[in-house]
């Protein structure tokens, strides 16, 4: 059986769940080739596009909440639909559709479910459309599709709005949350032996995750200088040397320890290592840090990941806040309250998620079952 994994390089939040089932259903003999959507397209401008835009309001989170949340709609929808059979994608479309002969095509992205949801039904084609939200909270509008055999999502909160945007109960899967196996195959060891194996000092750390595409702000760190914190404070994310220096400039005659390791393939050792994670974040580093059981302060909310807010007031396992000040004024009480930490600690005990690619691909390949 082939069950095709398509995602889009719009953020790591869509290839990294993608590579992680591929993973797994390889490791146990499938074939799963894990494409970029727009490349097996062979659509050079989209490709661009979605990685350039996606870049571009990163930089400019309001503007980004603005234009995404304007153009989220069923317009939108029957504009992408309509796009998906213009003859260059639908011809490309079908000579991958007919070298991959996939039994399944399983998107990480929306414009996925929209794409190869309208393709299928135009060419009646005999394969399974299946969608994993990867947000995990919510999916765009724009890409409701009828023709979706199957939306996974690994939230409840994710679960009531897709039934709101008109799926139905059939179509909906409450599922896992697919870790990356670096992450869910790795030894989860105390906070000491995490800082001693990544040579940190064992004192209070904060994780600041600038994200896949290193597009972060410095104005935490900068008022925690102000205020004359002795936290240890690790920055990781994609990085260059003009960005390593900049933090370690404003930070140098501080009572701080900064480390910028940048990129690392170990960011689950560096999660056990901290106390709270803190910065901008795509749903993988929110609920790989919730897996680990490390709060996340929340500081830009984009879009997509606007009902994060809503999760985290109702199981309190994070904080959303925008403002510098306010951020320091949580992290203070955090790192100074056992008893604040302690009650933390006891909200991942209550969450109703799991996370596992494992148990991921048991749900797919038994929905793919049933479904013969």
């Amino acid at each position: 059986m082939t069950i095709s994994l398509l995602y889009v390089d719009a953020g790591k939040g869509h290839y990294v769940p993608a590579k992680a089932m591929g993973d797994v259903l390889a490791a146990r003999g499938y074939d799963a080739p894990v494409e970029d959507l727009f490349v097996a397209l062979d659509s050079t401008f989209w490709h661009w596009f979605c990685k350039a835009e996606w870049r571009f309001f990163l930089k400019h989170p309001i503007l980004e909440r603005i234009v995404h949340g304007v153009s989220d709609n069923r317009f939108s929808n029957v504009i992408l639909r309509a796009l998906s059979k213009a003859k260059p994608i639908r011809t490309k479309f079908i000579a991958w559709y007919k070298e991959r002969k996939p039994d399944v095509i399983l998107s990480t992205n929306f414009l996925g479910g929209v794409i190869v949801g309208e393709l299928a039904a135009y060419y009646k084609l005999d394969v399974k459309v299946y969608v994993y939200a990867a947000d995990a909270f919510n999916n765009p509008v724009a890409g409701f599709h009828i023709n979706v055999d199957k939306i996974f999502i690994p939230s409840f909160v994710g679960e009531e709005n897709l039934e709101r945007q008109g799926y139905s109960q059939d179509q909906i899967i409450r599922s896992p949350f697919p870790l990356q196996q670096s992450i869910e195959k790795m030894e989860r060891v105390s906070k000491q032996e995490a800082r001693s194996i990544l040579g940190l000092e064992d004192r209070f750390t904060i994780l600041y995750n600038l994200g896949g595409e290193g597009i972060g702000s410095d104005k935490l760190i900068r008022h925690l200088v102000k205020e004359e914190a002795d936290y240890q404070i690790v920055i990781v994310g994609k990085t260059d040397e003009h960005t390593k220096k900049h933090f370690l400039e404003i930070t140098k005659d501080s009572d701080l320890r900064v480390h910028v390791p940048g990129f690392v393939t170990n960011i689950g050792m560096y999660m056990l290592a901290c106390d709270i994670q803190a910065g901008k974040a795509g749903a993988n580093a929110l609920m790989e840090s919730i897996a680990l059981r490390r709060p996340f302060l929340l500081s830009q909310v984009l879009y997509a990941a606007r009902d994060t807010t809503r999760f985290f007031k109702l199981r309190g396992v994070g904080w959303v806040e925008g403002s510098s000040k306010k951020q320091a004024e949580i992290i203070k009480t955090y790192a100074r309250s056992e008893e604040v930490r302690a009650e933390m600690d006891s909200h991942f005990d209550k969450l109703p998620l799991t996370f596992s690619a494992e148990a991921f691909v048991d749900l797919l390949l038994k929905s793919v079952n049933q479904s013969r």
